[in-house]
């Protein structure tokens, strides 16, 4: 709890300086991954396609990182929308005990023409705001809800997983 605590401390101050039209920052940035693909709940297979909710908007996840103590999580990506490409950014908790993931702040923005990211933003938040996660020795996997998980995973799907892989620590 005292992590939650100093988290949403820290993310509020950085939060209450940075741009609106910037991505959101982790103070302490240690360790990089990169988005590999849409898994099933295995960790290992992958879906079938990508899944419709995230391809109705063009999502490209890119990069997670986090800090020492894997606990805090900032995932960058983009998605489309009005014609624009939107950039996008979430700082997650990631409760190791209790394999969660809770979406604590976000931010999108234009960085090519006018949307104000509105539609992909309040997807991409919900999509986030609390879900099981899976540490897989050197890659992770954040489950979402999609619609169309059954036809991705088999009966009963409900989410598929956000892979993401570990390249390497970040050089300061």
């Amino acid at each position: 709890m005292k992590s939650v605590l100093v988290l949403l401390a820290t993310l509020s101050l950085s939060s209450a300086f940075a741009a609106p039209n910037e991505d959101l920052t982790l103070p302490g940035e240690r360790w990089m991954s990169k988005f590999t693909a849409y898994v099933c709940d295995d960790g290992n297979t992958q879906t079938q396609s990508i899944p419709a909710d995230f391809a109705a908007l063009n999502v490209q996840l890119a990069t997670a990182t986090t800090d020492y103590s894997l606990d805090n999580l900032l995932i960058k990506g983009t998605f489309s929308e009005e014609g624009s490409v939107c950039k996008y950014s979430a700082l997650v908790f990631a409760d190791n005990a209790a394999k969660t993931a809770t979406l604590v702040d976000s931010r999108a923005y234009a960085v090519e023409g006018t949307s104000a990211c509105a539609t992909g933003k309040t997807f991409l938040d919900a999509s986030l705001k609390f879900n099981n996660y899976k540490y897989l020795h050197g890659r992770a996997a954040i489950y979402v809800p999609a619609s169309d998980a059954a036809a991705q995973c088999g009966a009963g799907a409900t989410t598929v997983g956000l892979h993401f892989q570990v390249t390497g620590k970040i050089q300061q």
